[in-house]
């Protein structure tokens, strides 16, 4: 039996069992466990789980395996229950995601996947909070898979909102990955328990716990000689009894006589196969080769890998539990110790144990176990026979999304060894598993080889399709055209892969910004893939086009064709280039001030995206903050932003974001460090379109003095936004009226013309109230017409663009009071004023103040009310339907589906309200809105 954790842990145990009791009371808290083996680190989570128990709370206790480091989830999901079946539909629906069924069909690259898996399980565990307090403990984290410990993480970030305590123990590691969980932890305020050397006193005690007795002289030297190690001593105080070698007498536990210590094992590893030797030749022998296979032991599947009677199987394990070799961990046994295990698994011969593990591999495939658990027996076994290469071949798909690694690892070994007949099919699994795991320039050899190779034309076409993916994933999109127009000079294509090609020639030729090329393999795109009644080739051939008519600054146009993108693609998403179709059309109508469609659709591609870990997420953030951003919900903006920061950025948007975030903190006089100032035309690729932000950003914190060099240095980005790097001037038009008040201010007439002209275009050719706006204000800042500049005014009210309105109003204030007009000023000021501080905007109302005060307008004696800081007065409309919903007991994807909303951006939001009301938890927010409100009655109040 293991040694009681409470002889020298009190204070260990004390700190557990407290942050188990606040997690249980709404103020969640992280804990890492670190020590050598034995010293007691299960035994303190065993401490843990017994209190977390106690309070009522939900456990959810795990450990990883040293056989499953390449098991994607491996061990969260043995944690949290998703590797067993469930009768819980919520587990279920996530089990069923973790096993990867029909992942292939979504997406052929493992990182959108997981992140899909990730979001799908932190929804699960966020709902588990919602419904009461919750403790994730996991064991042995050094041996953790890389998935696991990103999900470990994402729980440690704002753990404190939660009722949540996570756990994790680990052994001091190298590994990257779990080292990295650990300072990630750590640096969130995660607590560190290190186990050390048991202090002389409760070595004792522990002596005296074991025996019933205090130790004599003799044999509290011979203790000391353990080092304060818990489980080492308590191997030797068994083995010295098991041999007889500890007598009680007069109230004392002392060696017998002659008994001095000497050849006692002096490593713990060896004081364990000391413990061993003392069973049964044939128990041992039976329970090296359990070893061998791994920590977990299933007497029915081990009885068959051992071609062994069940019966004469469990008379050994009963044994093996006598000897506390073997615990009852449930619906299995399992080795008691990692130490007792790798003792057992270390004297078997290496020939032998890849001779079991293949055996193992073969039982399981026969009983239909899950791939992930076949897969990890064969990987360490030797050669596959025919029947094993059968099931390889036939769990292809799952074996793809479920075991990346162990696929590629066994699809070589199969390469090696079969004749040509099989090689071509097996040879295009490999390509498709090397995609998976995002191994691309081993995907690309491959997949050229097998195309040279593979005499099969419709496996030949899946495979020119393949190394496009892994040539487009990797940047290098010419080349990618280039397979796809040899491709389709290929008799054999398939015809209904014609429209396919070209539409992915389309979409790399768009990206490679050669339009008018993109617009030719668009149209084959549609005419081929009308001829095949195929919707995907039409609907990405619209898709293109659609995007060529927007980068073209035609936004109607290139709604129109979205949306029959749309209607053409329908519910399908075709697994190597997610369409995006959605974001398209949400940009087009954020474009045209159809701004509650615009939230609608943005929505859907929110959920749409996080449900096949689509690359178009963080774009989608951008998007939905820069609709908040114009209508003046800067907090809202603000999580938008945070949110959308947290994920992979494939398409190089989150400069964008990080820009919006600069502007908005800029307004509300935030210090902030110097932004690059950044010369029209510099700027990688990918950060081309958003590198003017920068500029703009440093430009408003510029004094009026300096208006002319702020123009030359902003300016050149709008002039030049037709060049096929930047967004066009139907895009940008949200820059001219700064651009045109530093015109204005700097005397520059040219310029200041040049903008009302391109704006009375723009806005002339396209229906946006926003751009009769902007073109009103450019002309009236030009000739300082106020009546002008009321109209623009009025109409970006009526568009909805709050910060524009106001600094409309600001700007016929100034030129209402320069022609005399002060009661017409002052109004004119109050307005814009009013809206700034709705906004926050302490930037704005100073230089306001501070323009009209020079002309003699003073705003009323009181002035508009400052916005409050704290309190409920302080949560956006946004904020404070979040807070309601929080205190009525709804989890955060709850609340996610029901504002349209991600799961994240709700989570931003919540660390907002806290902050402002002055509260820590979701516990503490609930009784705030009682104290409030009264009881919540529900979601439906909000």
């Amino acid at each position: 039996m293991a040694a009681p954790v409470f002889v020298g842990r009190d204070p260990e145990v004390g700190r557990l069992r407290a942050m188990a009791r606040a997690a249980a009371a709404g103020a969640g808290a992280a804990v890492l466990v670190e020590g050598e083996p034995g010293i007691g680190k299960t035994s303190l989570l065993d401490a843990a789980a017994e209190e977390c128990g106690r309070l009522g709370m939900r456990v959810c206790r795990g450990a990883a395996e040293d056989l499953e480091q390449r098991l994607p989830f491996s061990a969260i999901g043995a944690c949290l229950g998703l590797l067993v079946v469930t009768a819980d539909p919520a587990q279920a629906k996530v089990a069923r995601l973790l096993r990867g069924e029909g992942a292939l069909a979504l997406t052929v690259a493992a990182a959108n996947h997981q992140l899909a898996v990730t979001e799908a399980i932190l929804d699960l565990v966020d709902a588990w909070c919602a419904a009461g307090p919750v403790a994730v403990l996991v064991d042995d984290v050094q041996w953790a898979d890389p998935a696991s410990l990103v999900v470990l993480h994402r729980l440690g970030r704002g753990i404190e909102e939660y009722p949540l305590l996570v756990a994790v123990a680990a052994r001091p590691t190298g590994r990257a990955e779990a080292a990295g969980l650990l300072r990630s932890l750590r640096s969130r305020g995660a607590d560190l328990v290190e186990l050390t050397a048991l202090p002389d006193d409760a070595v004792t005690a522990l002596v005296t716990e074991r025996l019933g007795a205090p130790p004599g002289p003799r044999l509290a030297r011979l203790a000391d000689g353990a080092g304060g190690h818990p489980f080492y001593l308590t191997e030797l105080l068994a083995a010295l009894q098991r041999e007889g070698r500890i007598r009680v007498t007069g109230g004392s536990a002392e060696l017998t006589p002659g008994v001095d210590g000497a050849g006692m094992p002096r490593s713990l590893l060896d004081m364990v196969v000391r413990r061993l030797a003392f069973l049964p030749r044939k128990e041992r022998e039976t329970l090296r080769q359990a070893a061998v296979l791994g920590r977990a032991i299933d007497v029915p599947e081990l009885a068959a890998v051992l071609d062994m009677p069940v019966m004469a199987l469990s008379e050994v394990m009963f044994a093996a539990l006598d000897a506390g070799v073997v615990v009852d961990a449930g619906p299995h046994l399992e080795f008691r110790h990692a130490l007792i295990r790798q003792a057992l698994s270390d004297g078997v011969p290496e020939q032998m144990r890849t001779a079991l593990h293949l055996r193992a591999g073969q039982v399981l495939t026969a009983s239909g176990a899950p791939v992930e658990r076949v897969a990890e027996h064969l990987v360490a076994g030797t050669t596959l026979d025919a029947a094993t290469l059968d099931w390889l071949v036939s769990s292809a798909d799952e074996l793809i999304t479920r075991a990346p690694g162990a696929a590629v690892r066994l699809l070589r070994r199969a390469l090696a060894a079969v004749a040509d007949d099989r090689a071509a099919e097996l040879r295009f699994h490999l390509v498709r598993a090397l995609i998976w795991e995002s191994s691309l320039p081993e995907a690309e050899w491959e997949a050229r080889e097998a195309i040279g190779r593979d005499p099969d034309p419709q496996r030949r076409g899946a495979l020119y399709w393949l190394l496009m993916d892994a040539l487009f994933r990797q940047g290098r999109q010419a080349e990618a055209v280039q397979v796809a127009t040899v491709a389709l000079a290929a008799a054999d294509l398939p015809a209904a892969d014609v429209g396919r090609f070209h539409g992915f020639c389309a979409k790399c030729r768009f990206f490679l910004r050669q339009h008018e090329a993109a617009a030719s393999a668009a149209a084959l795109a549609i005419e081929h893939g009308t001829r095949a009644d195929d919707g995907y080739a039409v609907g990405l051939g619209r898709l293109v086009q659609g995007g060529l008519r927007f980068v073209e600054g035609d936004v109607v146009r290139g709604l129109a064709l979205s949306e029959q993108a749309i209607a053409d693609l329908g519910h399908s998403v075709l697994p190597d280039m997610p369409a995006g179709q959605s974001v398209l059309r949400g940009y087009c109508l954020l474009q045209l001030d159809r701004l509650d469609e615009a939230e609608r659709v943005l929505a859907d591609a929110l959920e749409s995206n996080q449900r096949y870990g689509g690359p178009y997420l963080t774009l989608v953030h951008a998007l939905r903050a820069q609709l908040r951003f114009l209508t003046g919900a800067w907090d809202d903006a603000r999580a938008e932003i945070e949110a959308g920061l947290e994920y992979p950025d494939p398409l190089g948007d989150e400069p964008w974001l990080r820009g919006l975030g600069r502007l908005i903190a800029i307004h509300r006089g935030e210090p902030q460090p110097g932004a690059t100032i950044v010369a029209q035309g510099q700027g990688g690729s990918a950060e081309a379109q958003y590198v003017y932000l920068d500029t703009w950003a440093r430009v408003l914190q510029e004094e009026p003095a300096r208006a002319k060099h702020s123009l030359d240095l902003l300016y050149p980005f709008w002039e030049h936004a037709s060049a096929l790097e930047h967004l066009p001037h139907r895009v940008m038009y949200h820059l001219c009226p700064d651009l045109a008040r530093l015109a204005a201010t700097a005397g520059d007439r040219e310029r200041a013309a040049a903008l009302v002209a391109k704006t009375e275009e723009l806005a002339a050719a396209q229906p946006a109230l926003s751009l009769t706006a902007t073109a009103l204000l450019c002309r009236g800042l030009a000739e300082d017409d106020a009546d002008l500049l009321l109209s623009a005014a009025a109409s970006y009210r009526d568009c909805g663009w709050r910060l524009y309105q106001a600094q409309a109003d600001e700007d016929a204030a100034v030129a209402l009071a320069a022609r005399g007009d002060l009661d017409l000023a002052r109004a004119a000021l109050t307005r814009a004023l009013d809206l700034y501080t709705a906004m926050d905007a302490s930037r704005d109302i100073f230089r306001a103040d501070a323009r009209l005060r020079r002309l003699g307008v003073r705003r009323g004696r009181q002035g508009p009310r400052k916005r409050p800081k704290h309190g409920w007065d302080a949560l956006t409309q946004t904020e404070h339907r979040v807070a309601l919903l929080v205190a009525s007991g709804m989890s955060n994807p709850d609340i996610a589906a029901r504002l349209f909303l991600s799961r994240r951006t709700v989570q931003s939001h919540v660390s907002s309200i806290l902050a402002k009301l002055g509260v820590h938890s979701r516990v503490e927010l609930a009784v705030s809105a009682h104290q409030r409100t009264g009881p919540a009655s529900g979601p439906a109040q909000a």
